[in-house]
């Protein structure tokens, strides 16, 4: 089972060359679940034409989605409305933060834009905010998300982390609000080079640190009783206006607020974070160990673009990225949002509330907005290959209507195997679930249950698919 497969290493799964399909493999990695209907259009497209599609997210008409979430009334609500509307005396806070959850996994689920939902995970965690941290936080990483992630998601690099760095919520999280000449408080400076840009083995020095924080003196935000309250706000009179050195590059006295700009266009357009980005998207995307050839193909393209998100991506996901890489045999376990709300579409599971499946995505260690550090949720085969046991019993609650609201159709069961060969029941759910990318063992493993059934009726169907939502193949990308 699963707790074999999971090591120090991930697994190499040796697969026959008819499901060497970059198109399936795409749609797995590109999309919070495979469902069979997404993968028809995908062959429909083309795999260029699918991705592309993707992309381009504010061309795909996405009404029902939109409708589903109008009844959040703080999603498009400013700081200060929010505060009005949702007062923390009425716990509103608490409010606001499971609105902005419920969106983001009705996002993910219900979503025409996958690649868009997805992408925005991976900036979610590269920018990392504690979301339930504070009262303020609460109210202030719901606009974060609006603002910053969801609105530069897949456009240039510098706008994007300019964006963040004028976070309200940034600002609160990262202690930037009180970053003032003579009592420079260095932990937004540290994060942002280690963290959101260079990395920690980007080059740079403590004295950098001290130096960029200096920059960042006077950045703050707009208190509350204001019509504005919680947005940033340049405070001229706590800004060190004397002369720095940041990266060896001299920074004049007098510049104000243009201190910080610079530093920002520095480390936006430094090769140390063109490479530092593209490996992290290509570990996201793709495999654990990119290949080399890969990451500096899409660190070049990441500075030929002027840090163009868009262009980005679309070389991670290319026909030469999936060959180098190899996609179909070096696996990715899913982490556990990815792969409970990838049950909920495979299966076609009905979600009339969220609340029940950020419940479950608790249980697992992955409700969205709940990471304390700011490095973000990891994405490391150590950080989820041991705690199995709730992945496992969400498939079994999934199936049978145990996750409050969500619902797996029993019409649909009841038709899984209509018209299927009893030995060929396994491969028929393999294709329902995966597309048929399952390992030959699990396949054998699921069709050895089927047979030792009497009769196949609807609860021993619920049975196979909890089954198979547990079985390795369906854990790993």
């Amino acid at each position: 089972m699963l707790q074999q497969s999971v090591g120090a290493t991930a697994p190499k799964v040796d697969r026959p060359a008819a499901l060497r399909d970059p198109i399936l493999a795409l749609v797995h990695r590109a999309t919070f679940g495979y469902t069979t209907e997404e993968h028809a259009r995908a062959r429909s497209m083309g795999f260029e034409g699918w991705r592309d599609e993707q992309l381009a997210p504010d061309a795909i008409n996405d009404s029902a989605l939109d409708a589903e979430l109008a009844s959040f009334g703080s999603l498009p609500l400013t700081f200060a409305q929010m505060l009005s509307a949702y007062p923390p005396s009425s716990n509103g806070d608490a409010v606001v933060a499971t609105e902005l959850r419920s969106a983001r996994i009705l996002r993910a689920v219900l979503s025409r834009r996958q690649l868009f939902e997805r992408v925005v995970e991976f900036w979610t965690d590269h920018f990392n905010i504690d979301g339930i941290g504070s009262a303020q936080l609460r109210y202030l990483k719901s606009v974060d998300d609006r603002e910053v992630i969801r609105t530069h998601a897949l456009g240039r690099f510098r706008d994007l982390l300019g964006a963040s760095a004028k976070s309200g919520a940034m600002l609160v999280y990262l202690d930037n609000a009180s970053n003032v000449a003579g009592a420079p408080n260095e932990n937004y400076a540290r994060e942002l080079m280690e963290l959101h840009t260079l990395g920690s083995d980007g080059g740079y020095s403590e004295t950098d640190v001290v130096e960029v924080a200096r920059c960042l003196t006077g950045w703050t935000i707009r208190a509350v009783g204001s019509g504005a309250a919680g947005t940033f706000r340049f405070d001229a009179n706590t800004h060190d206006d004397l002369s720095k050195i940041v990266l060896g590059v001299p920074i004049p006295p007098g510049g104000g607020q243009q201190d910080g700009e610079t530093v920002l266009d520095l480390l936006a357009s430094h090769p140390n974070t063109a490479a530092r980005i593209a490996r992290k998207m290509c570990v996201f995307f793709l495999d654990y160990e990119p290949a080399q050839t890969t990451v500096d193909r899409v660190a070049a393209r990441f500075l030929e673009t002027d840090g163009d998100l868009r262009e980005t991506l679309r070389e991670v996901l290319s026909r030469a990225s999936f060959e180098e890489i190899d996609v179909w045999s070096a696996k990715k376990l899913r982490r556990p949002m990815h792969m409970a709300l990838g049950a909920v579409r495979s299966t076609g599971a009905s979600v009339a509330a969220a609340v029940g499946l950020a419940g479950e995505l608790q249980l697992m260690g992955h409700a969205p907005f709940t990471w304390a550090a700011p490095n973000g949720f990891p994405d490391a085969l150590g950080a989820w290959g041991t705690n199995l046991l709730p992945r496992w019993s969400f498939a079994s609650r999934l199936t049978a209507g145990g996750v409050p609201g969500a619902l797996l159709p029993l019409s649909s069961l009841s038709q899984l195997f209509a018209g299927v060969p009893a030995n060929r029941r396994a491969a028929q759910l393999d294709r329902a679930l995966t597309g048929g990318r399952m390992a030959p063992a699990d396949v054998t493993e699921l069709q050895a249950f089927l047979d030792a059934q009497p009769t196949v009726d609807v609860n021993v169907a619920r049975e196979a698919v909890a089954l198979a939502l547990s079985l390795p193949s369906t854990q790993w990308l």
